[in-house]
């Protein structure tokens, strides 16, 4: 079946075993209290610098390339930029990506992110790797000077990158075009900002080989339940109660359509909407609770909604 099918167990599954001791950054504060089930939420974040690149407007196309960090050092790829009228395309490729949930069951998925050199994180879209360990994206977008990283995160709709940064753009000497580098500074959570205390036991070893459909319905399907349960712990079910209850509504749809045997795409669609409900939600209810002044709040995770 391979290279069209994954093994369930060894990228997925792995998101409802028990949580294994991690290094935290020294700088982090953490909050004590904590329900089962429920994530953990550390106060402060890290800061990171990365180089940024000016396309300019209208250029020839250039690549930049994509280096590990210590976190995946044998992660390497490329992007292939184009600056266009009224955007900037970008494909990248990226190989050895190792599953995400190596860095704590929490973390599904890897995000393509470009940060401004003012540092302002713009979400490029979600990187599935396939069964070899490599994944591509080709997006758009309106920035002109940018950084590319890569983060593992607990669902694609985040809008704030994690502390598990595993990939960073390097300027290549094929790099065609005039380049300006820029020192972009970045706010990154630290990992460890949310945890589960999954009590449910590891997986079998022996478990199906699925499609690269089935794949990704069932590993969307999960990122909609943390993405829930993360905006739970956020205050969103007193402070955004109705965008909860749909962003829960939409993914009780796709366990649904997963239970009967609908097509992955029904699945994917309905659980990617519920995600990103979810974040909507989170990102409400940390505005409302800061109009509030409610200081017993998580922080907001999102640089987006402050």
């Amino acid at each position: 079946m391979r290279p069209a099918a994954v093994f369930f167990y060894m990228a997925v599954g792995l998101a409802f075993a028990q949580q294994e001791d991690m290094a935290r950054p020294a700088t982090a504060k953490e909050s004590h209290s904590q329900e089962p089930g429920e994530p953990l939420y550390r106060i402060t974040v890290i800061s990171r610098t990365t180089k940024a690149v000016n396309y300019g407007h209208l250029t020839e196309p250039t690549k930049i390339g994509f280096r590990g960090t210590v976190l995946m050092p044998d992660a390497r790829g490329e992007a292939r930029v184009v600056s266009r009228r009224g955007a900037v395309e970008i494909e990248a490729k990226v190989n050895r990506l190792l599953p995400p949930t190596r860095f704590g069951p929490q973390y599904l998925t890897y995000v393509l992110w470009a940060i401004t050199p003012e540092g302002r994180p713009v979400n490029l879209g979600e990187l599935v790797s396939d069964p070899d360990n490599k994944a591509k994206l080709k997006v758009s977008s309106d920035l002109q000077a940018f950084a590319l990283i890569v983060t593992a995160e607990p669902y694609y709709a985040v809008a704030q990158p994690s502390g598990v940064v595993v990939l960073e753009n390097v300027v290549e000497p094929a790099t065609a075009g005039k380049i300006e580098e820029l020192d972009a500074k970045y706010e990154l959570l630290p990992r460890g900002h949310f945890t589960y205390n999954a009590a449910v036991p590891p997986p079998a070893a022996e478990a199906p080989a699925v499609s690269m459909a089935e794949y990704e319905a069932v590993l969307s399907v999960y990122q909609a339940q943390n993405a829930i349960q993360i905006a739970k712990a956020a205050g969103a079910g007193q402070y955004a109660a109705d965008t909860l209850q749909k962003a829960e509504q939409l993914y009780q749809q796709a366990v649904e359509l997963q239970t009967q045997k609908s097509s992955s795409r029904q699945v994917v669609t309905a659980a990617r909407e519920a995600a990103q409900t979810a974040e909507d939600a989170r990102a409400i209810s940390a505005k409302r609770q800061r109009s509030s002044g409610d200081r017993s709040a998580p922080p907001p995770r999102s640089g987006a909604d402050q």
